[in-house]
């Protein structure tokens, strides 16, 4: 694939699947300050805020990565193509990565500016952690359901059952570790959210073939 091609499908895929997405996780990253202060904060009410709101935006930018392709129609395009289907997630996925890294570096960076008091780095990879983990469990079960509104109801699920305790911070899956002091358990959301991740490419490996 040439430079120029392969910008065409970046630019492409960013429009069909990034751009709206990305407005809506903005638009949410705005209303924050308004349901809950983010100024002047400790460590603990810090990482409060980045893993039980800023983290939510996991669902905005990965739940629906596969939803243009669950369209009949647009699935017999697709898949008629040369490039593989795989490849186009790994793209998409790749831009939705580094649009939520850099989320998470930014409204960090401006807690940091209103005097809150955390370390900056740790809580950016906590918090995208957390991320990644809410978002992937939803793009799992959107893709194996080929159905984007499943996707969104596990996420949203997965986040009420942290949210309640129903999850405890000690447990594997906790998506609010930091709040509790607690690093470790990213590293088993990071390698969760990797299996995930990796059993969507597999399935849909096995259900092209």
């Amino acid at each position: 694939m040439s430079t120029q091609n392969g910008l065409s499908l970046l630019r492409a895929n960013f429009r069909l699947c990034t751009k709206i997405n990305l407005i809506l996780a903005v638009g949410y990253l705005f209303l924050i300050p308004v349901i809950r202060g983010i100024s002047n904060l400790d460590e603990v009410h810090t990482a409060e805020c980045l893993e039980q709101a800023v983290a939510f935006i996991g669902i905005f930018l990965l739940v629906p990565i596969v939803k243009p392709e669950q369209s009949n129609e647009i699935q017999e395009v697709v898949f008629s193509k040369k490039i593989f289907y795989s490849k186009i997630l790994a793209l998409r996925l790749t831009i939705s990565f580094v649009v939520l890294l850099f989320l998470a570096i930014g409204f960090s960076w401006i807690m940091l500016v209103l005097n809150c008091k955390f370390p900056f780095w740790t809580y950016v990879v906590g918090t995208f952690i957390s991320a990644l983990a809410l978002g992937s469990f939803g793009f799992f079960v959107s893709s194996l359901c080929n159905n984007v509104i499943a996707g969104y109801f596990t996420s949203a699920g997965y986040f009420i059952l942290n949210l309640l305790g129903s999850i405890t911070s000690t447990s594997k899956l906790s998506l609010f570790s930091m709040s509790n002091g607690i690093f470790d358990t990213k590293y088993w959301l990071l390698a969760i959210s990797v299996l995930f991740i990796a059993g969507v490419f597999l399935y849909e490996r096995i259900n092209r073939r």
